[in-house]
């Protein structure tokens, strides 16, 4: 019998090529993209996860209380991890990780190593490193001792097991590399490529910036919330006393607890590791499941209209003695065969498109049997429940009188089902058509937004905070302002989002002096002419003089809208170590992100350290500045980078987001139009006669043209009217994550459906004008 089955299988399959196509292209695309999708919201959902103890471990994080508003910090203070461990019994072990970027000299060459960090032994107890070489017990207890990630190993060594015991010149400093680890995960929180020992036992400021990310173990699963309420005592006994002695009334601490698993997509803070965005893996979720849903439609679409090509077999079949069950058994089969052949190419599109996706996403997908298997099997039972199923179910349940009259392909439940699939299916596309156009027109803002300071051929060059960086800054810019090459130079801090600092501060005078957490930008007299940033009033700061390095300010127009001040020069001033008054306004300008308001700003003369050097040169002349960096910075890498470039990074997510959308949007049309394309295809067969008949009578080519494509035209139309409010509405959620962003006008959904029209009727157009233009004697002869 099951030899029969697949003889039968395999002769209709080859006997419709056309159909076999249409259905398998569309299954396997379908299946496809939803299992890349799958692969990436698995990946964004598992952060941290590889750690075996996750669920007991917790990241503690500070939040400082302010009299006008709270600063949450990722970090906490040096002394946190062993007070902890030394007066809670439920706490396991504890660990630091202090970001330690490092240079290491290496064979007469200089190497930047962004992802160091100095930390405790404890860190092995607390995560899953694998080690290669070396013992986690002891690898990290000896002063100056260095882990390796196997990567790092084989770039400086050629081999983990040679790099074991090598001496290396890490921050000019000598450090003897006492392990190799495996790399860890790309979805890990906190990536580490060498972890270097640390000795914190003369740490004893609580009040010292916050500089470490502290993690902790409980020996068993914990109530974090219970826990935190037991930490406030810490607060209290170490923080408030330091508190008190440097700031006023108002101000206190608290320390606040966060899953590790739950870290990646907490809301982001002060001095915090990179965020992922939940909404983001729900939205493509839903959009895998759309995709799997038209190509699915598409399959029960195309199978139960093509029910009718096979009703006199059914008729035949039913009247010999088979039974319902026989033939859906047989119709299932059917549909698992070809259903099986879509999954083999759905399977090879995986594994050749993951490189590619891998690179857009700066991930690490891949298709594991461990991690995949219950998915893959999930959806391939689905789809063979839903694909096929329900169209052997439809085709067992014939009527054999009816058949062999040919009454089932007119009945209005055939006519309904075929109908409402095909409108689900123009719903979903419109839907993510009008969500592409959206995001597409809100990139585009923000690429045209005036951002209130010139971006283009700004390079910003990162100063170390070292002693003997800082001492060879002052010739390092008296030799930039001598290359003709550069037009403009200035130091400070610089305007980059992570060069901005936050104090309190004091502004008015008298009964109106208020006290707030206002953001710094530390600058010179030339940065503001360098930038073109423009004064609504007052002047910039000057070195003529003096008395402005220590007593002046410019403030931005948020800051003037939030002091409720009609005019704020000459308002005492007093934060970060400057008393004085408001010298200046400064038109807002889009220091951070256009997905945050613009928050009140303070620029004051930078009289500490110097951060970043600002120049204005063409990207081309670049190599003339780094040679006067190896001039005064021989040990030092040449670390700089352009302010177009940096402002683009920060909608790296929502670039990402928009492209991923577009190839997903334009997958879910192809697979439509093939579904299309089928029916039309059948619908023209099946109605060949009619059109024979109706030229016979006289009908012109473009009455049939009409008469083939309107209910089509119709479909669209309807499901345009349940698919735009839907997508309006979500996109306008979509664009509250936005301070500035774009209005929904009538064309972002008018668009869609023209587009939807077009390519409808250029997909249909050819079978319905070649059916039109059909000789009818022939159509009328066929029978």
């Amino acid at each position: 019998m099951l030899q029969n089955y697949l003889k039968i299988a395999w002769r209709n399959l080859l006997r419709h090529k056309s159909f076999s196509l249409i259905n398998i292209l569309g299954l396997s695309t379908g299946i496809a993209a939803c299992t890349i999708i799958f692969l990436y919201v698995r990946y964004e959902l598992t952060y941290d996860r590889h750690n075996t103890q996750v669920d007991r471990i917790a990241r503690v994080g500070t939040t400082l209380h302010c009299p006008g508003s709270d600063m949450e910090f990722g970090t906490s203070p040096y002394p946190l991890a062993d007070a902890l461990k030394r007066d809670f019994p439920e706490i396991a072990a504890s660990v630091r990780l202090d970001p330690n970027p490092s240079v290491i000299s290496h064979n007469n060459e200089l190497f930047s190593e962004s992802d160091f960090y100095l930390t405790d032994q404890s860190i092995f107890s607390i995560f899953s490193y694998s080690f290669i070489e070396g013992d986690p017990a002891h690898a990290l207890q000896q002063p100056n001792s260095l882990v390796l990630t196997e990567p790092l190993a084989q770039k400086y060594f050629g081999d983990p097991a040679a790099a074991l015991g090598k001496t290396m010149i890490c921050n000019q400093k000598p450090v003897t590399v006492t392990g190799v680890i495996a790399s860890p995960p790309a979805n890990s929180d906190i990536l580490v490529t060498g972890l270097l020992s640390a000795d914190y036992s003369n740490k004893r400021a609580w009040m010292e910036d916050f500089p470490v990310y502290t993690f902790i173990l409980f020996n068993s699963q914990p109530d974090l919330a219970r826990f935190e309420r037991k930490m406030k005592p810490i607060a209290d006994k170490y923080c408030q006393p330091e508190l008190d002695k440097t700031a006023d009334k108002g101000y206190s601490v608290g320390f606040v607890l966060e899953a590790l698993a739950d870290v990646h997509f907490s809301k982001a803070k002060l001095i915090d590791t990179p965020k992922g965005n939940r909404q983001f893996s729900y939205i493509f979720s839903l959009l895998a499941a759309f995709i799997l849903i038209i190509a699915l439609l598409n399959y029960i679409n195309l199978s139960t209209a093509r029910a009718t090509e096979r009703a006199k077999e059914v008729g035949v079949r039913k009247v010999n003695g088979a039974r319902p069950l026989q033939l859906i058994r047989q119709f299932l089969f059917e549909s698992f065969l070809l259903i099986a052949i879509a999954w083999i190419i759905a399977f090879t599109i995986v594994l050749l498109a993951l490189p590619y996706f891998n690179t857009l996403l700066n991930a690490q997908l891949s298709l594991s049997w461990r991690g995949s298997t219950l998915f893959m099997a999930c959806i391939f039972v689905v789809t063979i429940l839903l694909a096929g199923l329900y169209p052997a179910f439809i085709q067992s349940r014939f009527r054999p009188v009816e058949i062999l009259k040919g009454k089932w392909r007119y009945s209005s439940k055939g006519i309904f089902l075929r109908r409402m699939l095909t409108t689900a299916q123009f719903v979903i596309t419109a839907a993510l058509i009008t969500g592409t156009v959206v995001i597409y027109s809100q990139m585009k803002y923000i690429n045209n937004k005036d951002t209130g300071y010139v971006k283009e051929q700004v390079a910003s060059i990162h100063i170390s905070n070292d002693s003997l960086a800082q001492r060879a800054a002052p010739s390092f810019i008296q030799s930039l302002k001598e290359l003709p090459a550069v037009k403009a130079v200035s130091a400070g801090s610089g305007i980059h989002p992570d060069a901005l600092s936050i104090a309190t501060t004091f502004a008015g005078s008298g009964s109106k002096k208020r006290e707030i957490m206002c953001n710094y930008f530390f600058i010179d007299k030339e940065l503001l002419p360098l930038l073109q940033i423009r004064l609504k009033e007052g002047r910039n700061i000057s070195d003529s003089l003096s008395t402005d390095k220590t007593e002046a300010f410019l403030v931005n127009e948020a800051f003037v809208e939030k002091m409720g001040w009609t005019s704020a020069l000459g308002q005492s001033m007093e934060g970060f170590g400057h008393k004085g008054r408001i010298v200046g306004v400064v038109r807002n300008f889009y220091y951070k992100s256009l997905h945050n308001v613009i928050e009140p700003l303070i620029m004051v003369y930078h009289t500490d350290i110097t951060m970043s050097i600002t120049i204005k040169i063409q990207p081309k002349d670049l190599p003339l500045v780094a040679t006067a960096w190896k001039a005064h910075y021989p040990a030092t890498p040449f670390d700089y980078s352009f302010l177009d470039e940096s402002y683009k990074e920060q909608y790296d997510k929502d670039r990402l987001t928009m492209k991923l959308f577009s190839y997903f949007t334009i997958l879910a049309i192809l697979i439509s139009c093939l579904g299309l394309l089928g029916l039309v295809s059948l619908m023209a067969v099946q109605r060949t006669k009619e059109i024979g008949i109706r030229k016979v009578l006289g009908a012109s080519v473009q009455q049939l043209i009409s008469l083939l494509t309107r209910d089509f035209v119709k479909l669209i139309i309807i499901a345009s009217l349940i698919a735009l409010p839907l997508a309006g509405i979500a996109m306008s959620q979509w664009l509250t994550s936005y301070a500035y962003h774009i209005s929904l006008t009538w064309w972002m959904f008018l668009l869609p459906v023209v587009l939807i029209l077009l390519i409808a009727l250029t997909v249909i157009g050819q079978q319905v004008i070649r059916a039109a233009l059909a000789n009818p004697v022939t159509a009328l002869r066929a029978e």
